[in-house]
């Protein structure tokens, strides 16, 4: 069995793998325990544990025994990374497309939490960049701080109506609608570009956004995991 660790700043997602089978997955605070989360018996046959981590450390209390890979800027992908500062990309982004990497079609792979991530490889070319914005509750909490009479929204099921009639409405409206049509003008734009691109959504936001834009769109909130995975075969020793 092979686990794959996604680490962040606020927190630590795992997924456990049957080869290309994604068997469980979940998340675990820093420091957090993984046997915690996976039964004994599947926690003793893992062979190899492949990560990547925006720390220097890994802050897991038990991190099983075996071949464990470290992704970064220096691992091996499927395809050339054409990025100016390759120290500052983020290695997620990289790893997520990595997971619907194809040799014959363009990709444009969305990233939705906290900020909203862009990156668009084409198949006989590799990455060639992408774009960063705020995500939803960035979005929300950055016109509450910055302005005195502005509420924080927390809570929301569907996109708003694009006319607004109350502060709240209308803060929902800019924020959410905005992102809608954002992340549909991003997708315009890659079209004109490609004559064969798949367009995949992930992240925390993902599921909420993929029934809200209503388009052909490959939504996977695992897909960091699912790239993780991918990565074992050409980063072994």
């Amino acid at each position: 069995m092979q686990l794959a660790i996604d680490a962040g700043n606020s927190g630590i997602k795992y997924g456990l793998f049957e080869k290309n089978k994604l068997l469980i997955n979940g998340r675990i605070p820093l420091g957090g325990s993984l046997k915690s989360k996976i039964d004994k018996k599947d926690f003793e046959k893992i062979k190899t544990i492949i990560s990547c981590s925006v720390l220097d450390n890994l802050k897991i209390s038990d991190l099983p025994q075996g071949n464990h890979i470290k992704i970064n800027k220096d691992s091996i992908f499927p395809f050339p990374i054409n990025y100016e500062s390759p120290d500052t990309l983020g290695i997620d982004r990289i790893v997520a497309c990595a997971g619907v990497y194809s040799n014959d079609s363009d990709i444009l792979v969305i990233d939705a939490g906290s900020c909203i991530t862009y990156d668009y490889v084409k198949y006989n070319k590799g990455y060639r960049g992408g774009a960063i914005s705020p995500g939803i509750e960035m979005r929300f909490r950055s016109m509450s701080n910055f302005t005195d009479k502005l509420p924080f929204i927390s809570k929301f099921t569907k996109s708003p109506e694009v006319l607004g009639t109350t502060t709240k409405s209308c803060l929902m409206s800019g924020s959410i609608n905005g992102i809608i049509y954002e992340i549909k003008g991003f997708i315009e734009h890659f079209n004109s570009k490609s004559s064969s691109l798949k367009v995949f959504l992930t992240g925390g936001d993902s599921i909420f956004l993929g029934t809200e834009l209503k388009s052909a769109i490959f939504v996977d909130q695992n897909l960091v995991l699912k790239g993780l995975n991918s990565l074992i075969h050409l980063n072994e020793v």
